[in-house]
C-alpha cells in the first residue's frame, strides 16, 4: 500500500493539480492566479500551502482577499473578493483608481466613473497598497463624504477639490466647504438643510461654509 501510494504520488498525475477554479474578473486571469498564489497546474496536491496561497493572492492590486478550497484529488477552488473602484484621484499628471479602503488599484489614462478628487498631494504610490499621503485621515473623510453623497438624492459635480485646507463640493452654482472633513456626517446634514432652503428660495449661487464646528455660514 505504501509503495503504491509513493508510485501514485511521484509517478502519476492523479495527485497533481489539474483544475484551478476561481470567480473571474476582467483584470485577473489564470496566469495571475498561479503567479500570485504559487499554486500551478501540476503542483502536488499535498504540497499546497493554503495560507501562503491566499496571502499571495491578496498582494494582487485587484484582490482584497481570497479563500482556498481543495477538492480531492486534483482541484483547487479560489473564492476571491475583488477590490472595487470607488473614486479617482488626480495629482499633477497622475490619475489613479482607489478602492474605499484607499488601496491603489491601477494607474488610469482616463477617469473611471464616479467622483474625482483633485488637489490632494500624495508622496508616492504602489498598486495594491494604501496610497502614501501625509494626512490620510482627510482622504478617509472624503471617502465618508462620497458615501453620504451616494446615499442622498443630490447630484453634485463629480469633481471634489481640496484647496486651502478645504474639501470643496459644487452643486449647480453653489460651492460647499467642508474644511478637512472632521465630523463629516454632522457637517453634511447642516449643508443639506441650508442647500434645500436656498433651493426652495430659488437661490442658485454662493458659498455654504460648514468647515468649522460652529454655526454654518452662507455667503
Amino acid at each position: 500500500i505504501i509503495a503504491g501510494g509513493f508510485y501514485l504520488y511521484f509517478n502519476t498525475d492523479l495527485l497533481r493539480i489539474k483544475t484551478i477554479e476561481f470567480n473571474e474578473n476582467e483584470h485577473v486571469d489564470l496566469y495571475d492566479i498561479q503567479r500570485y498564489s504559487g499554486v500551478e497546474i501540476g503542483t502536488p496536491y499535498f504540497e499546497i500551502d493554503d495560507v501562503m496561497a491566499t496571502q499571495g493572492l491578496s498582494t494582487h492590486p485587484y484582490i482584497k482577499s481570497a479563500k482556498l478550497t481543495r477538492v480531492f484529488p486534483n482541484t483547487v477552488k479560489f473564492d476571491i473578493v475583488y477590490r472595487i473602484h470607488y473614486f479617482n484621484i488626480r495629482y499633477s499628471d497622475i490619475l489613479l483608481s482607489l478602492d474605499s479602503q484607499l488601496h491603489v488599484r491601477e494607474v488610469l489614462a482616463t477617469e473611471n466613473e464616479g467622483y474625482t478628487v483633485e488637489g490632494f498631494a500624495f508622496e508616492s504610490f504602489s498598486t495594491g497598497k494604501v496610497i502614501d499621503v501625509s494626512q490620510l485621515y482627510i482622504l478617509e473623510n472624503i471617502v465618508s463624504l462620497i458615501s453620504l453623497l451616494e446615499q442622498s438624492p443630490l447630484e453634485p459635480n463629480p469633481l471634489i477639490l481640496f484647496e486651502d485646507r478645504n474639501i470643496v463640493l459644487t452643486l449647480d452654482g453653489i460651492k460647499v466647504k467642508f474644511g478637512v472633513g472632521e465630523n463629516i456626517e454632522s457637517k453634511f446634514n447642516d449643508f443639506v438643510n441650508i442647500y434645500e432652503a436656498l433651493k426652495a428660495d430659488g437661490v442658485v449661487s454662493g458659498v455654504i461654509d460648514v468647515s468649522t464646528d460652529g454655526l454654518p455660514v452662507y455667503r
